[in-house]
């Protein structure tokens, strides 16, 4: 029986691994803090129609075919009498049916050109076509609102972003 040796790359790895992995339920939950507003747009690989499917729509199963979620017999979560949400999203149910979130359906822009990056623009510009400009629509949002605590996070920040490079939106 063999043994393997760790190298000092993994044993850094691993430990780093660890040491964020107790502070990332902290970071990922805005539900034990006092969020004001929380904004998060998903780029590409989400299906709207699997996270918030349309039940009760009586062409739905058809259209959709075994994929469906459905609204007896799969354990969807129901939000009314027409929609409800994928199983894996048991958080965001309790959300709703508290009054603390809310979900946008099949919402669009005006946009309707070829180019998913313009399209990706003017969703996070708020204006109605592509254009030049330096930000967003939360952004300039937020500069209406007066100045002090409601618009701070507790250290500080006034928005928080993960990717590569800062959203358009912000």
């Amino acid at each position: 029986m063999a043994i393997h040796q760790a190298t000092r790359r993994e044993l850094l790895a691993g430990s780093g691994a660890l040491f964020a992995w107790a502070f990332a339920p902290k970071l990922a939950r805005a539900e034990g803090r006092d969020p004001r507003f929380l904004t998060i747009v998903l780029r590409g690989a989400l299906d709207g129609l699997a996270a918030v499917a349309p039940v009760g729509d009586p062409d739905w199963i058809k259209l959709r075919g075994d994929k469906a979620l459905k609204a007896e017999g799969n354990s969807a979560l129901a939000l009314d009498g027409f929609f409800a949400l994928n199983p894996a999203m048991p958080n965001l149910h309790r959300l709703y049916h508290a009054g603390q979130a809310i979900v946008v359906h099949a919402a669009a822009t005006p946009y309707r050109e070829r180019s998913h990056f313009d399209g990706q623009d003017v969703l996070e510009s708020g204006l109605p076509r592509p254009a030049k400009v330096d930000s967003g629509w939360l952004n300039r949002a937020l500069g209406t609102l007066e100045a002090g605590d409601r618009t701070q996070t507790p250290n500080g920040r006034r928005a928080f972003a993960v990717g590569p490079v800062t959203p358009l939106v912000y």
